[in-house]
């Protein structure tokens, strides 16, 4: 009997072998035909930040003020 089911795995490329982030749970021995998607790095700019990173988050988080931080305090030298 065939069963097909699909079953989604992230993963990554290491020194010739698939290696799962998270193995599905699949009895020992299971035999699976695979497909493999090849996903591209994001896009990065000069220094090394995705593009668009900063247009998408700044200024995200509304009525963001630091409040007054007090008087610095002084202490005795160590010795």
């Amino acid at each position: 009997m065939t069963v097909h089911a699909a079953l989604e795995a992230d993963g990554r490329f290491e020194r010739g072998q698939i290696v799962l982030d998270k193995p599905p749970p699949l009895p020992e021995g299971t035999r699976l035909h695979v497909r493999i998607t090849v996903e591209p790095p994001p896009a990065v700019d000069a220094n090394g930040w995705p593009v668009g990173f900063f247009e998408r988050t700044a200024g995200q988080i509304p009525d963001l003020e630091r409040p007054d931080q007090g008087e610095y305090e002084i202490r005795e030298p160590l010795e």
